[in-house]
């Protein structure tokens, strides 16, 4: 073989390790294999955490479309809106031309989603159910936006800082986390904030019910018997109304503590600081 030649053979080997290094592949939090030739530049984030997670791991500057809510951290405020809970525009996606879309499993339609895949625009599906599932997907995301070394890192601080706050408790206080206010409601096993309770030392009240969001009963409230009522709340106005229930040790107690919104509704990065609230809630000391 000539030298020209060798040399063209090199090039092209080189060239095709690089192709093949360049391409990622991933699993979302809903099962499926997302894949990508190449880290993607341009992504459209259809969930506040989702917003949350690509700037924690250095890709602020791919986002191209979020969803209406996408409020932390500011520079996410004036990026383009391609929809909100009550609707997404499939049109407003593909405007933004997307290499990568990142839907909410529970909040982003299924048909939104089938559409995108039917077009070949990979979606990465974020539905975090355990703590642990927010620092993998921080190493994914970090992966497809080619930022994988700022995502190990984001992933292995939050599994750092869940490690420290983790807690065991003499007693295992009995904790009923209030969603709703009229109805009153909770969430059950299968939603993250049961687990935020558990690695706090509490006993979530009501976890074991069917169905994830469950309406609680007054009868049933007093029979369980809560020692810890928590709620999300950007003020303490929602503990007035529990004054009526004088019968419950939470009550009695005044262990009515205000959990920050966007801390615990949000599977995202800054969960570590609705953990750490949570924790100092349920601790007696």
């Amino acid at each position: 073989m000539s030298r020209a030649g060798l040399i063209s053979l090199v090039l092209l080997l080189f060239f095709n390790a690089s192709s093949q290094a360049a391409a990622i592949t991933v699993t979302d939090d809903a099962g499926n294999n997302v894949h990508l030739s190449a880290p993607a530049k341009r992504v459209v984030a259809l969930a506040p955490h989702a917003v949350e997670m690509i700037y924690r791991v250095g890709a602020g500057e791919s986002l191209v479309g979020v969803i209406a809510g996408s409020d932390y951290p500011a520079e996410a405020q004036s990026l383009p809106r391609v929809g909100s809970y009550r609707g997404i525009a499939l049109e407003a996606i593909l405007a933004r031309e997307p290499q990568l879309v990142i839907a909410w499993g529970s909040g982003s339609p299924q048909t939104v989603i089938e559409r995108l895949r039917s077009l070949d625009i990979p979606v990465y599906v974020s539905e975090p159910r355990r703590l642990l599932d927010v620092a993998a997907s921080l190493r994914d995301l970090g992966r497809l936006t080619g930022h994988q070394v700022q995502g190990n890192a984001a992933a292995l601080a939050f599994r750092q800082r869940l490690a420290e706050l983790e807690q065991s408790l003499e007693t295992s206080p009995r904790v009923f986390y209030q969603l709703g206010e009229n109805p009153l409601t909770t969430l059950a096993d299968g939603h993250i904030v049961t687990q935020v309770i558990r690695h706090c030392g509490g006993q979530p009240l009501f976890a074991e019910s069917p169905v994830l969001v469950p309406q609680i009963g007054r009868e049933s409230l007093i029979a369980a018997r809560p020692d810890v009522i928590l709620a999300a709340s950007a003020n303490d106005g929602w503990k007035s109304d529990w004054q009526r229930w004088a019968i419950l040790p939470a009550v009695q107690h005044q262990r009515l503590h205000t959990l920050e919104p966007d801390w615990i509704s949000r599977p995202g990065p800054r969960l570590v600081e609705a953990v750490e609230q949570v924790c100092e809630a349920l601790d007696p000391q």
